[in-house]
């Protein structure tokens, strides 16, 4: 079993807000609701692509280029009004309804609660703060802050570093595999919430704890031995 951990950090998109919103963004500019999974995907697929390779670009500017290579595609061309009310919607979310009483328990027992996102941290303290959870989070921390994307280790360690302890003191909470296979290759402890009964990849590194909402893996989390 693992120890309880210190910290817990969270990603922030898809696992405390969904992206479901922005579907109805695309169809408003004539494109198909379903290549929002495309977009995210495309979105995601460059930037690794620009980690792996030790560049970087920030989430706005590949969110926007993924966006218009989509709409040519589709024979669509945004205004610069269309993309900013697409993107604009990135700080709109509304949380999942498991997110204020997770983090609650957690400050309640004492950790240290910590955002952890590929997006910036403006957008994110904005979401934050409209779904009153501002007060629940100790630090926000941002790719930016690095420079690089997870899953590169170096944005794992720069978060156990901003919360003053060791990279084993941290368990990170994330919907994604990718970003659970990141963290426990940096030394973190893992969580992984299973949004939309998405299954965890097989061929990544799986996860100290695992559950289908935040409430039962909160549970497990807090359960761990001292």
């Amino acid at each position: 079993m693992s120890s309880r951990p210190a910290v817990v950090a969270f990603d922030v998109i898809e696992t405390l807000f969904p992206l479901e919103p922005l579907r109805q963004k695309l169809e408003a500019v004539h494109l198909p609701g379903h290549l929002l999974e495309t977009w995210f995907a495309q979105l995601l697929r460059n930037a690794f692509a620009l980690s792996a390779t030790g560049s970087y670009r920030p989430f706005r500017d590949l969110a926007q280029d993924s966006l218009n290579n989509l709409a040519r595609k589709h024979g669509e061309t945004l205004s610069e009004q269309n993309i900013e009310e697409i993107l604009g919607t990135f700080g709109e979310l509304d949380a999942y309804e498991d997110v204020a009483p997770a983090m609650k328990r957690l400050k309640e027992a004492g950790v240290c609660v910590v955002t952890l996102t590929n997006g910036s941290e403006q957008v994110t303290k904005k979401l934050l703060d409209r779904a009153r959870l501002t007060d629940y989070v100790d630090y926000v921390v941002s790719v930016d802050e690095v420079q690089l994307w997870k899953p590169r280790r170096e944005i794992y360690l720069h978060c156990a570093q901003r919360a003053g302890v060791a990279p084993g003191d941290v368990t990170l909470i994330a919907a994604h595999g990718w970003d659970i296979h990141g963290a426990a290759k940096a030394g973190l402890g893992t969580g992984y919430v299973s949004r939309a009964n998405k299954r965890f990849p097989e061929v990544m590194e799986k996860p100290d704890h695992m559950a289908d909402d935040l409430a039962s893996l909160i549970d497990q989390i807090l359960a761990s031995k001292a």
